[in-house]
């Protein structure tokens, strides 16, 4: 199991920065990754729910059906792929998100972005050892920094995914 984490604190109260998440619609503005994102029709944001969203990656734009499988409001995100164009990336199985937010007594909050993955041995092993751990750690660090702007509204949205 692969377990790839990036944090960051954000000058904002933990409630700004969930709701920010929460705002699944949204994430195209602040992900570069992030196509399209969407809770699924009727879906009320909880554990079991489901969300459905479009990356861009590498030169496909794969469809990922996901599960909501930790909700703590305020504190916790966690979904896994449980559908779409999976694998979406050879050597990796079994992928799931993380987002936690930590609410400081400062009023200030700090992020927590982890992706966790089997990969299996053999060439698509080696693939991921290479280029992907470093890709996903890279999307993260740009995620965590396009949420922060968005979150304080200090850059126009269009350009917090390119943060």
């Amino acid at each position: 199991m692969t377990v790839l984490s990036r944090d960051l604190d954000i000058a904002l109260p933990a409630d700004v920065v969930w709701e920010t998440l929460l705002a699944v619609e949204s994430w195209p503005r602040w992900m570069a990754h992030v196509v399209e994102a969407a809770w699924a029709e009727g879906a009320t944001p909880g554990e079991g729910a489901r969300l459905r969203f479009t990356m861009q990656h590498l030169q496909a734009a794969p469809s990922v059906e996901a599960e909501v499988t930790s909700f703590r409001p305020g504190r916790e995100l966690a979904y896994k792929a449980v559908g779409g164009d999976l694998p979406f990336t050879d050597g990796m199985h079994d992928v799931q998100w993380e987002w936690r937010i930590w609410g400081r007594p400062t009023g200030n909050s700090t992020v927590t972005f982890t992706l966790t993955y089997s990969a299996p041995g053999g060439l698509p092993f080696f693939r991921e050892l290479l280029g992907t751990r470093l890709q996903v750690l890279n999307m993260a660090d740009s995620s965590l920094h396009a949420l922060r702007a968005m979150a304080e509204g200090t850059v126009p949205t269009a350009e917090a995914a390119q943060a």
